[in-house]
């Protein structure tokens, strides 16, 4: 799903979770399965304060009901760290200067998913997001 969002928490992505979740047979959101995008032309920019896409990550045997897309293998650069979507804007830019640091071109949009959030932990220092972007030779 492709749309333009600013979440300071996980509940402000409850709209567009709701929306891919719609007219599903089986449950298909799940931690770690939902992620949030930047396009290219955001990263190259420096602008990864909004999300241009939010995403399902489904294994082959999830029947999900409408448009899906395969993702080719991509080398990426990514980051672990403790907290959500609202500290990812200072992680993000430690990948961006990894990467013209290396002199690495960016290929494709990012993939952030929280893998522990407050369905696991109460407390937001506990939380793990994953940050990946993919890049090739520059």
């Amino acid at each position: 799903m492709r749309n333009h969002l600013s979440p300071k928490t996980y509940l402000d992505l409850e709209t567009s979770i709701r929306t891919l979740q719609k007219d599903q047979e089986e449950t298909l959101v799940f931690l770690g399965k939902v992620g949030l995008g930047i396009s290219k032309e955001h990263l190259e920019a420096d602008a990864y304060q909004v999300y241009d896409t939010v995403f399902l990550l489904l294994e082959p045997e999830d029947r999900y009901q409408g448009i899906t897309e395969e993702l080719p293998g991509q080398t990426c650069v990514s980051i672990r760290f403790c907290g959500s979507h609202n500290e990812a804007p200072a992680y993000y830019q430690k990948l961006l200067t990894y990467i013209r640091e290396h002199r690495l071109k960016i290929d494709g949009f990012s993939r952030e998913v929280t893998m522990i959030d407050y369905v696991l932990a109460n407390d937001p220092k506990q939380f793990v997001t994953e940050i990946q972007i993919p890049v090739c030779e520059g």
